[in-house]
């Protein structure tokens, strides 16, 4: 099994990278598969599908379902499960799928390290209105509204010259601190920081926009008026 992850080369190059689907052997035994629920009459043994140095006893059960062992080639990337569909996505392309309609039951897991088996710590969205994000280890509630004014506030403050960094330790240069909206964002980040992990998500894979720097003013100033 393969599936389509779009990509870039060392030159910045586009490109559709194949991604191979491990298959694991199957046995006969009835039991409940620990990351997703499912009760099954065959399965994969956990330690036929994980190596010496799996850690994460506690999210699984001795045997997985075929679908959930498919996963398991996939820790490197971030993607959705979307009734059994399994979708791809690189960093530049997280916020369209957060914002895009899911088919219900979904997961939704975003890897920030690429290291690390996220699936079966992610729960299971019943609603595709508020839902859950699987933000590495954390798990991350949030809705599209939520998103939409988070995504505008960081994008279009990277347009405006500052990075991810300095907002993720609430900092912003004198230039946006001398702008009518400055102090009112700076105070809108720094509660955002303080009481939300919602904000981490566009930190982490936000894209500066490619709009005037006055656009960017405006939609800050819209953020900041909501």
């Amino acid at each position: 099994m393969e599936i389509d992850y779009l990509t870039r080369d060392g030159k910045g190059k586009e490109f559709v990278k194949k991604v191979k689907i491990k298959e694991f052997p199957t046995v006969e035994h009835a039991f409940v598969c620990q990351s997703c629920g499912r009760r099954c009459d065959h399965g994969v043994p956990i330690k036929a599908c994980t190596s010496s140095k799996f850690t994460d006893w506690q999210y699984v059960g001795d045997y997985m379902c075929t679908d959930c062992t498919r996963l398991m080639s996939l820790y490197f990337y971030s993607y959705s499960v979307e009734g059994g569909e399994i979708h791809l996505f690189n960093l530049r392309e997280i916020y369209e799928n957060i914002m895009r309609s899911h088919t219900v039951p979904f997961k939704f897991i975003v890897s920030k390290t690429g290291k690390k088996h996220l699936f079966y710590r992610a729960p299971e969205n019943m609603t595709d209105d508020q839902f859950a994000i699987q933000f590495e280890t954390e798990t991350v509630y949030t809705n599209r509204e939520r998103m939409r004014r988070l995504f505008d506030f960081c994008e279009c403050m990277q347009t405006l010259g500052v990075s991810k960094l300095a907002m993720s330790e609430c900092k912003l240069p004198m230039n946006i601190m001398k702008e009518s909206f400055g102090l009112q964002a700076y105070l809108f980040l720094r509660n955002e920081l303080t009481h939300s992990r919602e904000i981490q998500i566009p930190l982490h894979c936000g894209q500066k926009r490619d709009i005037t720097e006055e656009d960017a003013k405006c939609c800050i100033i819209s953020v900041l008026t909501m």
